[in-house]
């Protein structure tokens, strides 16, 4: 099978949906599939307005052993992307912006993705190579699936991305909750349930990570994006609440920095930055139990990360970690995602508790971390590259692109 991917920026050391992507691809060559990505990016993410007028300086490479096409435009066409920029937020001119998308971008997207069975595109559209993927699509005569990702009221669910869901004739979602969201906001066609794929770690050191950092205690481990959203700032506070009681814990959090929050030197603190495998791995191995308050999730991947390590996990109560975690009893979930659809901020009070709580019960502890674990082998990477190859083959055997034989690419 002959497979494209496009996503908006590839760049995997930057974590998230390019580290899946990568992942992704990786399987499914190794299972004798050919794959191509297409992107905008692979120097770095840009901020959301510098889609608009950033291009790179190449337009194919090779990304840890991944064939990748990457579209351009030139500076000459700023001003037709100054004009998508100014339509495509306001809904009575958003169509003539994702006309202009497709005149500046399908072209490209139809010579790197010539000759594949099915084009999948990862991700939201805001940043606009989605729409011209469903272009190229229709051209190829092809499937168009798209993996949408969706963070309910935080991001993925705009007027916006729900144009581009609805260019789709299926979708891959990670859990039964997203589909079920996304069909009550009028998106049509097929759902495959694909869930997200997760290594199977065999090389985390506790020692080595303990020792690296002088560690002797139990450790608090966050892992994830340093923003507010993912609960960075909450966890430190709620942190010291706990060290009155355990003055030998210790905080150790590891990932990039966002929201221009300092990573303030504190007592009992450890910050690391976007550590590679190897650090991660050790840090999961090592830590007492994962924090990752999180206010939204269309997965939550790294709580399987560290169910793969039989580690307790706490995370708020969001409807997707109720679906995977809460119902195994393979997390401590507390607060609640929303109420009478606003965001309810979370007790630094009852997130202290909840560690203390774990803390204080060994058996509480080994329970979660058991339970975890059974959930997260469900997700390794040998088990869900076969939802993906059935969702391919699903959409090419039903024929679900029926274009015009007339359609033609728009030129400018």
């Amino acid at each position: 099978m002959k497979i494209g991917i496009t996503i908006r920026t590839f760049y995997p050391q930057s974590g998230g949906l390019q580290v899946h992507a990568e992942k992704l691809a990786h399987e499914l060559v190794a299972k004798g599939h050919q794959v191509t990505i297409v992107t905008r990016s692979i120097s770095h993410t840009p901020s959301y307005q510098d889609y608009f007028f950033f291009s790179e300086q190449i337009s194919q490479t090779t990304i840890n052993g991944l064939s990748v096409d990457i579209v351009r435009h030139p500076k000459t066409l700023n001003w037709v992307m100054w004009l998508v920029y100014k339509c495509i937020g306001c809904p009575a001119l958003r169509k003539f912006g994702i006309y202009l998308v497709e005149l500046v971008f399908t072209r490209q997207l139809v010579k790197a993705l010539e000759g594949v069975d099915v084009i999948h595109h990862v991700g939201q559209a805001h940043e606009l190579i989605g729409f011209a993927a469903a272009a190229a699509a229709r051209h190829l005569r092809v499937a168009f699936l798209v993996q949408p990702t969706v963070h309910p009221g935080q991001w993925g669910d705009s007027q916006l991305d729900l144009c581009l869901y609805r260019l789709a004739k299926g979708l891959l979602v990670h859990t039964e909750f997203e589909a079920k969201f996304l069909h009550k906001a009028g998106v049509p066609g097929a759902f495959a349930i694909v869930g997200n794929g997760v290594d199977n770690p065999t090389d985390g050191d506790a020692k080595r990570f303990c020792q690296k950092y002088g560690i002797d205690g139990s450790i608090i481990l966050f892992l994830g994006r340093k923003s507010i959203d993912k609960g960075y700032p909450l966890i430190k506070t709620a942190f010291y609440l706990v060290r009155k009681q355990y003055p030998n814990v210790m905080l150790v959090c590891m990932g990039p920095s966002a929201d221009k929050i300092p990573e303030t030197s504190e007592d009992g603190v450890i910050e690391l930055g976007f550590g590679a495998e190897q650090d991660k791995h050790d840090a999961l191995a090592a830590c007492t139990l994962l924090c990752v308050p999180s206010e939204g999730e269309s997965f939550g991947l790294v709580y399987m990360e560290a169910g793969l390590y039989s580690k307790p996990i706490i995370a708020r109560k969001l409807p997707v970690l109720e679906e995977l975690l809460g119902e195994q009893e393979a997390a401590l979930l507390i607060g609640q995602a929303y109420a009478e659809g606003h965001q309810v901020n979370l007790d630094v009070q009852e997130l202290s508790s909840a560690m203390l709580k774990l803390l204080n019960d060994s058996d509480l502890s080994v329970k979660i971390g058991k339970n975890a674990y059974r959930v997260a082998r469900e997700f390794l990477w040998s088990k869900i590259v076969t939802r993906f190859e059935a969702a391919y083959n699903q959409a090419i055997a039903n024929n679900i692109t029926q274009f015009n034989k007339e359609t033609k690419i728009p030129q400018i």
